[in-house]
């Protein structure tokens, strides 16, 4: 595979070095707000990534399995890396039961993947290695369709960023832009391509409007757009 494959990382990931490491293993990254996973592989390939203490953390708060269900609803295969030393565990779990009923639950109900590493670089050789076996199948330009609907979506500007960002070329500060300009959905879908060139540049405005104006059966391949780069 000549190309570089491309990951795209969840913004809560920015600070966890994975990124850089990624990067030194030959892997393109974008960043953006993800629904769900915190490393977008493929159309159907999503990772979360969860340290030891925060795993079995998760367990107990719950969040783990409302995680392990959004992901699996919106990818087909849903990996969860666990990062850590496994000798530590007494240190933060009382009852190593609750871990492995955990594990068990994960792949029998929720047929999840899970894969061990024992620190951030093994974590980004996994990742790395996944995307290069899974985007060899793939074309240049080829960029991941990001899936899923955000846990909690408690506001009418939530919303409106949440559907603004289904647009080709719209990330979360594009779609920022918008509606601090427009006001409301309306006024943006509404808007001509010279209004829309203003704020998102006149690449950005013609694909959006082929969006929103073609009809059904007029196809046309966005997939170098599907989302802000």
């Amino acid at each position: 595979m000549s190309e570089k494959p491309l990951v795209i990382v969840d913004e809560r990931e920015r600070a966890s070095e994975i990124p850089e490491l990624l990067v030194k293993k030959g892997v393109s990254i974008k960043f953006r707000q993800l629904p769900v996973g915190d490393y977008l592989i493929s159309d159907k390939i999503a990772i979360e990534r969860k340290t030891l203490k925060d795993f079995v953390k998760s367990i107990y708060d719950g969040r783990l399995f409302d995680q392990s269900s959004r992901l699996k609803e919106a990818y087909e295969v849903p990996i969860i890396i666990i990062e850590g030393d496994y000798s530590e565990l007494p240190l933060i779990l009382d009852n190593l039961n609750v871990l492995r009923g955990a594990l068990v639950s994960l792949i029998l109900d929720f047929d999840i993947k899970l894969f061990h590493a024992e620190n951030k670089e093994e974590t980004a050789e996994f990742i790395s290695l996944i995307a290069k076996q899974e985007q060899k199948k793939y074309g240049h330009g080829y960029y991941p369709l990001v899936k899923g609907k955000p846990h909690k979506l408690e506001t009418i500007k939530d919303w409106q960023l949440y559907i603004l960002q289904s647009l080709p070329g719209v990330g979360v500060k594009t779609a920022e832009k918008l509606l601090e300009h427009f006001k409301n959905l309306k006024s943006i879908f509404n808007a001509n391509e010279k209004e829309l060139i203003k704020i998102v540049g006149e690449v950005k405005a013609r694909k959006i409007l082929e969006v929103l104006n073609k009809r059904i059966d007029e196809e046309t391949d966005l997939s170098s757009f599907a989302r802000e780069k």
